[in-house]
């Protein structure tokens, strides 16, 4: 759904009737175009390589609530960034300002070159750059919600700057980053349900999962890709050292993260 309440993803019923069509859909979300991946980085901010160093060993670093949360706070002010400079038009979500989800921003696109040429496969009829729009809204609901949540508690988003490298070069590099952050979020939450002691956190966390999981799984449609991870029934969760391994690159600094 839109910000305005428009449903952006929809799809060609007459085209999804006859066999054909429908293999022709299936053919097309199922084909593997290979696993994205990124070569791993140093991590050049201190609090990311603390939480590196607590996590390298066969278990987890013993977190707390209010870690688990400043956890998922960094990673959804990765994301919301990272949408917001790929397009910076439009309202934002009450409460939410351009400086306060990106102030190290600078010179950001604010667009992606090719994007509104790109068009999902049949018989989806969605626009492409609309659905961007509200992934980049609803990663900054994310942004506010756990802000909320933790209050003064909260790392504050300009301790942090990032980089996304030529992720705004190209319709493709735009998708696949895209497609990596995703399942990233996915992931981490996945590894970090099981440690949280509070009931109604857990709830809210599993419901920014689940849209985490829709947007990977259209990014994957958008890509080519079978539109879960590997085809396979399930996910794997990771810790919080192989989630960070990821998102590292990034992350260009970050404050002392209050973990153990």
């Amino acid at each position: 759904m839109s910000t305005d309440g428009t449903r952006i993803i929809t799809f060609d019923a007459e085209a999804v009737q006859g066999i054909d069509a429908r293999r022709r859909f299936l053919s097309q979300v199922a084909m593997a175009a290979g696993a994205v991946a990124l070569a791993p980085m140093i991590l050049k901010g201190h609090g990311i390589t603390d939480l590196l160093a607590q996590g390298t060993g066969e278990t987890e670093p013993n977190l707390s609530d209010t870690d688990i949360l400043n956890y998922a706070l960094t990673l959804e002010y990765l994301e919301a960034t990272f949408y917001l400079r790929a397009d910076s038009g439009g309202a934002l979500p009450t409460g939410a300002t351009v400086e306060g989800i990106d102030p190290d921003g600078g010179a950001a696109p604010g667009s992606v070159p090719g994007l509104s040429g790109v068009t999902a496969p049949s018989p989806a009829t969605f626009s492409v750059p609309d659905y961007v729009r509200v992934v980049r809204d609803h990663e900054i609901t994310h942004v506010l919600a756990l802000q909320g949540a933790l209050t003064t508690n909260a790392l504050a988003r300009a301790d942090f700057s990032f980089d996304f490298g030529t992720a705004f070069d190209s319709a493709d590099n735009f998708l696949n980053t895209a497609l990596v952050l995703e399942d990233t979020g996915v992931t981490a939450y996945l590894g970090q349900a099981g440690n949280l002691d509070d009931t109604g956190i857990l709830g809210t966390a599993g419901s920014i999962l689940g849209v985490e999981a829709q947007h990977a799984s259209t990014f994957r449609l958008l890509l080519g890709l079978p539109v879960t991870v590997e085809d396979g029934a399930f996910d794997t969760p990771r810790t919080t050292s192989e989630v960070l391994a990821a998102a590292g690159p990034f992350i260009t600094s970050s404050p002392a993260l209050p973990f153990p």
